[in-house]
């Protein structure tokens, strides 16, 4: 009977030793997927000029990620993730403005912006799985930091100046340049119903900061080796250059993503 006891005993400690031997210490995982990305605009950062009217809508725009994370087990269900994720981020903002200057001239202006932006990200988010079997879900949240490696902003413009004598001219403008460099930022201009053509200096230096840094969430499902899941990015920080904006103007950055992934180890 003993030995009987004995046997069982050793048994399950061997199953015991499999089960920890089966969950690996780091995980290396592949991940792609489409994300989507908006600009979020508090309505404090508006001017307080009262003649000054400012309002900005976002249109969604369908952009791609993908990259490698890794998967550390620390104890139990509990894991810590980090990696190195590439996103090219596509966003599409309609500003309307009304102003009136200090000659008494009014301005009437519509505009429509399309940024396209290539960012490296790199998370570093705790993750709780419901199982440690092949199947179950799983919930993480966490900050990341990431960098725009490059970018372009597609802009076009149409305005409606009126003088103080109550005579009105339409302008059309457009332009194309990278809002994350310090260079020269030109607009073409031109009349319209006239052959009249300009090169307008819009700002000398970057319109958005190149860094951001947030708050991360995710939940998910992994079948063996598939993962898929989803994952949103909130920005903390104002992605619009003060030099620029001013003061009293922000931008922040969210995006979430859709993505597949396969475990390579």
């Amino acid at each position: 009977m003993k030995k009987i006891a004995l046997l069982v005993t050793l048994i399950g400690l061997l199953t015991v030793v499999q089960a920890q031997e089966e969950v690996q210490r780091a995980q290396l995982s592949a991940r792609i997927g489409l994300s989507g990305t908006t600009m979020l605009i508090p309505n404090s950062t508006i001017t307080s000029l009262t003649s000054f009217g400012y309002y900005s809508t976002q249109k969604l725009k369908l952009g791609v990620t993908g990259g490698l994370i890794v998967d550390i087990h620390l104890k139990n269900k509990w894991f810590l993730q980090s990696g190195v994720m590439y996103g090219w981020q596509r966003l599409h903002q309609v500003q309307n403005s009304v102003f009136t200057d200090a000659e008494n001239y009014h301005f009437s202006i519509a505009s429509e912006n399309l940024y396209k932006m290539h960012r490296l990200k790199i998370p570093v988010m705790i993750y709780y799985h419901t199982s440690l079997s092949d199947n179950h879900f799983l919930v993480g949240a966490g900050l990341f930091a990431d960098v725009a490696l490059g970018g372009k902003i597609v802009y076009d413009a149409s305005a409606v100046v009126q003088d103080p004598d109550n005579n009105t001219t339409n302008y059309v403008a457009s332009g194309q340049f990278d809002p994350f460099l310090k260079d020269t930022k030109y607009l073409y201009y031109s009349i319209a119903g006239d052959n009249y053509t300009d090169k307008y200096r819009l700002y000398r230096g970057n319109i958005l900061q190149r860094f951001n840094f947030g708050i991360a969430a995710e939940a998910g499902y992994q079948v063996s080796k598939f993962y898929v899941g989803v994952h949103a990015d909130f920005g903390l920080l104002n992605m619009m250059n003060k030099e620029y904006g001013g003061d009293n103007y922000k931008e922040r950055l969210f995006s979430f993503q859709v993505m597949l992934g396969y475990k390579i180890n």
